[in-house]
């Protein structure tokens, strides 16, 4: 069954091993797409450390208007500790995007998938279904 219309995922790959992890998990979540209902769309923007010693921006304002209009953001790893703001604070993005788009904590679901191997041994497994929420 081909997906209508794909999910729009602004990717914000960051800094240190963020970039690396993002290229690992962008793959696989394409491949978890083929052959579903749903579709991923994925597009890249700049944001975090390296970004902001680059250009003196950390959160561009294109990468904020693009996170506003997408269904999720990809998170990578952001920030890095030589990199600081002059008042010497840390580079996150990652919070400066909560505040704009007032989100409260990080909702995580998860769940067992019919049909997908468990990485668990335990048959209880199948029944896993639960929302993690931490507060931002």
């Amino acid at each position: 069954m081909p997906a209508t219309n794909p999910l729009s995922i602004v990717v914000l790959p960051g800094d240190g091993i963020g970039p690396e992890v993002i290229d690992a998990t962008v793959p696989l979540l394409e491949k978890l797409a083929r052959g579903q209902r749903f579709a991923f769309d994925f597009a890249s923007h700049p944001a975090g450390a390296q970004h902001y010693k680059a250009t003196g921006d950390a959160l561009p304002e294109a990468t904020l208007a693009a996170s506003r209009a997408a269904d999720a953001i990809l998170f990578g790893a952001m920030g890095w500790p030589a990199i600081r703001y002059p008042d010497g604070t840390e580079i996150a993005p990652q919070l400066d995007l909560r505040v704009a788009l007032e989100l409260y904590a990080g909702v995580r679901p998860a769940r067992a998938i019919p049909g997908i191997p468990l990485p668990l041994a335990d048959p209880r497994a199948k029944d896993i279904d639960l929302v993690v929420v931490r507060e931002s």
